[in-house]
């Protein structure tokens, strides 16, 4: 006969509830059962022990794949899904943490600011596809020149900042003009058309004394200052 442990179970009710411990310990005291006692378990019993197992291994999927899930949405919490940089929350993480290492190391380093200008005409002219595909170029080639100690983060719709290690004086400028240089130097392949890519920079250095909110408006100040009108045009493959 049917052991009493299997009373009024509801295997579909254990799965909604991913409840898979007691499913495996079920099945587990069934399977000693079954060893020990096989008559006790009978045609029906061992019947009911493949539905268990089935069940099991069937909860034991769907809570893989909802962990799955929310690994996902967790990183998705910190990442720009368009460009796989830092999204906002991560870079106001990271920049907490970098601060955080200058006052406890009596550390130096950079925030570097990086607008794209004109980007809505980009838009409005070849689409939002284009713009994508620009925004994708600038993430990679910023993401390709820092170090492992770096980090890059696209914070708005067309802004980029990077924060810099210890980074200090004239390296400062240096990585500041190398990193224009390259994102200015930029063409982006679009169906019959290379669209060059413009974009303004600004930086401010940090020390131990450093607070994020005013790094941010110092950065961005310098930003404004740099601000520099271009046309987009593009250059023709054809």
């Amino acid at each position: 006969m049917i052991p009493d442990l299997l009373d009024g179970m509801r295997f579909e009710t254990l799965i909604a509830q991913d409840s898979l411990p007691q499913l495996c310990s079920a099945a587990d005291r069934l399977r000693r059962i079954a060893q020990h006692s096989p008559e006790a378990l009978g045609p029906d019993g061992l019947t009911l022990l493949d539905e268990l197992l089935e069940a099991a291994a069937a909860a034991e999927q769907s809570i893989a794949l909802q962990r799955a899930r929310i690994r996902f949405l967790e990183s998705l919490s910190v990442t720009d899904e368009l460009t796989t940089l830092l999204n906002r929350r991560g870079f106001e993480t990271e920049l907490s943490r970098a601060l955080a290492r200058a006052r406890r190391m009596d550390e130096k380093g950079l925030l570097l600011l990086c607008d794209l200008n004109h980007f809505k005409a980009v838009n409005d002219t070849y689409g939002h596809q284009a713009g994508d595909a620009m925004l994708r170029a600038v993430a990679k080639a910023l993401k390709g020149s820092i170090r492992e100690s770096d980090y890059v983060a696209r914070v708005g719709g067309d802004e980029f900042a990077v924060i810099m290690t210890h980074t200090a004086g004239e390296e400062s400028e240096f990585l500041a003009r190398k990193l224009s240089t390259l994102i200015n130097g930029l063409t982006v392949p679009w169906q019959a058309s290379l669209l060059p890519v413009s974009a303004s920079f600004g930086m401010a250095t940090y020390d131990r004394r450093s607070q994020p909110e005013t790094l941010i408006f110092l950065a961005d100040q310098d930003l404004y200052r740099n601000k520099r009108p271009q046309l987009v045009a593009s250059e023709d493959l054809g």
